[in-house]
């Protein structure tokens, strides 16, 4: 299950062909965060707090931190979950996966976003993407 072409997931272009009935790991936006196991041996979704989190697979937590204050100002609820995990980076392809509450995927990348307050916005519905900032 993936959500396309939300207005709260930062669209990126291009994106794997929507079949809804069949079950793809993925790591999309709109995707929700597929299961793996980390090197501890606890499942990933057990590791992620309530709000919106910026998970953090090669360490770097430093990173986050503007996206962290983006989150405030809004007032929106954010965490940082740094899993410095082989495995999971693998799996998922990307350093950085901000979620959603309901652990859907908003954002993935490999370097800090370039627009934090942009990004945040979009992502908690305070303003839509319009094509002049994709």
């Amino acid at each position: 299950y993936r959500y396309v072409n939300s207005p709260v997931i930062w669209n990126e272009p291009g994106g794997p062909e929507h079949l809804y009935r069949k079950y793809h790991p993925t790591t999309w936006p709109g995707a929700r965060l597929p299961h793996t196991w980390l090197k501890d041996g606890t499942a990933i979704q057990d590791n992620i707090p309530d709000g919106f989190v910026l998970l953090m697979l090669k360490g770097g937590e430093c990173q986050g931190s503007d996206l962290k204050e983006a989150f405030s100002r809004l007032g929106a609820p954010f965490s940082i979950v740094n899993r410095n995990d082989e495995a999971a980076r693998d799996t998922y392809g990307f350093d950085q996966i901000l979620l959603r509450p309901d652990m859907h995927i908003v954002w993935r990348g490999n370097e800090s976003h370039y627009n934090p307050d942009h990004l945040a916005e979009v992502v908690t519905g305070n303003r839509l993407m319009t094509e002049e900032t994709r």
